[in-house]
C-alpha cells in the first residue's frame, strides 16, 4: 500500500508555514505570521484523524521516507511508524495543539514580539509531531532535542524579564541530564544491534545482551524521568511558568511533559524485559504523584498550582506505566491533555481580565460575577481532574486505581492519596477564585476574553467533560500495530469497588477544600501568616530546593577548584615555562652567531654533505 499523503501533510504542512511565516509575513506583515500557522494546524489536525481512522481500521505502517543522515556504510533513514499508540497520542496533540493556538494568537496579539512567538510555537508543535511518528531511536532524539531547544526559547521569551531567563537556562540544564542519558543508551544501541528501528531493536532483545538492555533501559527512565517531571528531577517545570500562558498550556498538555511519558510507552517492550525496572518506575511515579500533590496544595500563584498538578499527574501515568499498564497510562495521559489546556488557558484568562501576566490568589476571589463563561470551563475541567464521573478524568484515573488496588495496597495507598490530594487543590483553586471573597483592591477590572481565547477554550472544556466517551474505541485503537503485549495495551472495566474508592477520595478532598477555603475564607492566609516557618518549608518543596541549590553550589565549587588546580596552576604555568624554555632552546641550536667564520664553516659542511649524499 503507498504512503498515504496524510503521512507527508505531517511534515509538509508545518515545514511550509514557518517558510512562509519567516521569510514573507514576519518582515512584511508580522502581525499577520499566525496565518499560515494557524493553516498548518487544521492540516496536520485533519491528517491526524485521517491516520487515526486508517489505523482503527488495522492498517499500520512502519516505513522509511528516505535517507536523512550518512556516514560511511552506516545510514540513518527518516522513518515513520503509525501504528494505535502513535495514532491515539497524535490525535490529541494535534486536535488539542491546534486549538491553543488559536488561543495564542488572541493572548499574543499585542506582544512586540509576536512574529518570533509564533514561529517558535509552530516549531515546538512540528518537533512533537516528528518526535511521535518516528519509527528509531535516533530520529526520535533529534526531534526530542527539538522539543527541548524550543521550550527553552518559549519559557525565556520575555527576556527582559531575569526570572524567564533563569527558568529557561534552568529547564535547559536538568534537561541535559535526561538528553545525555538517552545519547548514551542510542551509541549503546548502535554498537549492539547497529540499528536503532524499534522493531528491529525490539525483536534482537531475546537473542541477548541482558546486562547492556539494564543499562539502556535505566538511561532512557532517566531521559523521561528529566523531561516527564519525576522525582527527583521535577523542579525546573514549577518555574517554567515564567513563559506566557499558551507555552505553560502547550508544553503541559500537549508537547514537552508528555515526551518522557511516550518515550517510555514507545520502549516498553525493551522496558518489561528487564526485570524490576518495571517496579522502579512504578515506585518513582507513584512518589512524585503524593509529592507534587502535597506542594500543589500550598502554592499561591495559579499557574505554579497547575505546574505542581501536572508534575503530580505525570507521577500517575509513570506509577500505571511502572505496573505494567501502558494503555492506561497513556489514555490518562490524552484526557489529561484536555482537562490541564482548559485550566491553564482558563488561568491565563484570569490573569488577562486582571491585566496581569500571571495571577495569584491574594488577587482574585468573587470572579464568579465576573467571568461565569470562564467558571464553566474550569467547572468541567476541574471536575476531569478529580476523576467524577462522567467526566474525561474518570475514565483514565479510575483505571489506575483499579492497576494500584490489583498491585497490592502500598500501590492502592499512593493512587489514593493522589487522587484525594488532585481533588483537593483543585477545588482549592476554584473556590478561592470563583467563590472566595473578593480582594479589596484588584489589580484590574476581571472580565471575559475576547472570543478569539474563550472559544477554543470551550472546545477544550467539552473534550474534558466527553473525550471519556471516546475510552473504548482509543482501547481498540491501541492495539492496531502495537509492539507491546496487548495485555499492557488493555483498559479498565466499569467496577463498582474501584468506583467507590476513586469517587470517594474525590470527596474528600472537595470536602477538605470546601472547609478550608468557604467554611473558614481567611485560613489560606492565616497560616502563612502565624506559621513562617512552615510556609517557608512548602516555597522550598519541603527542601528539596535546598539540596538542589546545594548540589549545584558544590558541583560549581568544585568546578573552579578544577579549573584552578588544572587550568591556572598547572596548565597556566606549563604554557608560561614553555616560552622562556622555547627561547633558551632557540638560543642553543641557532645557527645565527654573528660571526663571518661560523657562518663560512656551516656553509662549507653543508656543501659537503650535500655532495656526499649525492656521490655515495
Amino acid at each position: 500500500m503507498p504512503i498515504p499523503v496524510s503521512v507527508y501533510l505531517l511534515f509538509l504542512a508545518p515545514t511550509a508555514a514557518l517558510l512562509v511565516a519567516f521569510f514573507l509575513f514576519r518582515p512584511l506583515r508580522p502581525q499577520w505570521t499566525h496565518w499560515p500557522i494557524l493553516a498548518s494546524c487544521a492540516v496536520v489536525a485533519a491528517a491526524s484523524m485521517d491516520l487515526a481512522a486508517k489505523t482503527y481500521t488495522g492498517w499500520s505502517m512502519d516505513a522509511p521516507l528516505g535517507v536523512w543522515m550518512a556516514a560511511g556504510s552506516w545510514e540513518v533513514y527518516f522513518g515513520v511508524r503509525i501504528d494505535g499508540l502513535c495514532a491515539a497520542v497524535l490525535a490529541m496533540v494535534a486536535v488539542v495543539g491546534g486549538l491553543i493556538h488559536v488561543y495564542a494568537a488572541g493572548y499574543m496579539r499585542e506582544d512586540p514580539g509576536f512574529a518570533r512567538f509564533f514561529l517558535c510555537f509552530h516549531l515546538f508543535f512540528l518537533s512533537m509531531i516528528g518526535m511521535l511518528v518516528s519509527n528509531n531511536f535516533v530520529q526520535f532524539y533529534l526531534f526530542w532535542e527539538g522539543v527541548g531547544l524550543c521550550s527553552f526559547l518559549l519559557i525565556g521569551f520575555w527576556t527582559h524579564k531575569q526570572s524567564a531567563r533563569s527558568a529557561a537556562l534552568q529547564a535547559f540544564v536538568t534537561n541535559r541530564v535526561g538528553d545525555l542519558a538517552f545519547l548514551v543508551a542510542i551509541l549503546i544501541l548502535l554498537k549492539a544491534y547497529g540499528d536503532t528501528r524499534f522493531e528491529y531493536v525490539f525483536g534482537q532483545m531475546a537473542y541477548g545482551g541482558g546486562p547492556l538492555l539494564l543499562l539502556v533501559g535505566v538511561l532512557l527512565f532517566v531521559a523521561a524521568a528529566s523531561k516527564s517531571a519525576q522525582f527527583p528531577l521535577y523542579f525546573w517545570l514549577p518555574d517554567a511558568m515564567e513563559g506566557p500562558t499558551p507555552v505553560s498550556a502547550l508544553m503541559h498538555a500537549a508537547t514537552m511533559v508528555t515526551a518522557g511519558i511516550f518515550l517510555l510507552a514507545r520502549s516498553w517492550p525493551l522496558i518489561a524485559f528487564v526485570p524490576g525496572l518495571g517496579t522502579l518506575i512504578a515506585a518513582v511515579g507513584g512518589v512524585t504523584a503524593v509529592f507534587a500533590g502535597l506542594l500543589a496544595c500550598g502554592q499561591t500563584d495559579l499557574k505554579r498550582i497547575l505546574a505542581y498538578s501536572t508534575v503530580s499527574h505525570l507521577g500517575l501515568m509513570a506509577l500505571a506505566l511502572g505496573l505494567g499498564r501502558v494503555g492506561i497510562a497513556v489514555l490518562h495521559l490524552i484526557m489529561h491533555g484536555f482537562f490541564k489546556a482548559v485550566l491553564f488557558l482558563c488561568a491565563g484568562n484570569i490573569a488577562h481580565g486582571l491585566g496581569k501576566s500571571a495571577a495569584d490568589i491574594s488577587e482574585v476571589g468573587g470572579l464568579r460575577k465576573h467571568m461565569p463563561f470562564t467558571l464553566a470551563c474550569f467547572m468541567a475541567a476541574a471536575i476531569s481532574l478529580a476523576g467524577i464521573w462522567p467526566a474525561a478524568g474518570f475514565f483514565s484515573k479510575d483505571g489506575i486505581i483499579e492497576a494500584c488496588l490489583e498491585a497490592g495496597p502500598g500501590w492502592a495507598a499512593l493512587a489514593l492519596t493522589a487522587a484525594a490530594l488532585g481533588a483537593f487543590y483543585i477545588s482549592r483553586m476554584l473556590f478561592l477564585a470563583f467563590f472566595g471573597p473578593s480582594p479589596e483592591q484588584k489589580p484590574g477590572h476581571p472580565h471575559e476574553a475576547p472570543a478569539g481565547m474563550s472559544v477554543p477554550v470551550g472546545f477544550l472544556a467539552l473534550g474534558a467533560l466527553l473525550a471519556g466517551f471516546l475510552s473504548p474505541g482509543i482501547g481498540r485503537l491501541l492495539v492496531k500495530g502495537a509492539m507491546s503485549p496487548e495485555e499492557s495495551l488493555a483498559l479498565a472495566h466499569f467496577s463498582w469497588p474501584v468506583f467507590a474508592a476513586g469517587t470517594s477520595a474525590a470527596v474528600i478532598g472537595f470536602a477538605a477544600a470546601w472547609f478550608l477555603t468557604i467554611a473558614r475564607p481567611r485560613f489560606d492566609w492565616t497560616w502563612r501568616r502565624e506559621h513562617p516557618g512552615l510556609q517557608a518549608l512548602v516555597a522550598s518543596d519541603f527542601g528539596w530546593r535546598h539540596v538542589v541549590a546545594f548540589v549545584v553550589k558544590t558541583s560549581w565549587r568544585f568546578a573552579e577548584w578544577v579549573g584552578g588546580a588544572l587550568d591556572h596552576r598547572t596548565w597556566d604555568g606549563f604554557l608560561e615555562w614553555t616560552s622562556p624554555a622555547a627561547v633558551s632552546l632557540g638560543g642553543a641550536v641557532s645557527l645565527k652567531s654573528g660571526r663571518l667564520s661560523d657562518y663560512m664553516w656551516w656553509i662549507v659542511m653543508g656543501t659537503a654533505a650535500l655532495l656526499a649524499a649525492a656521490l655515495i
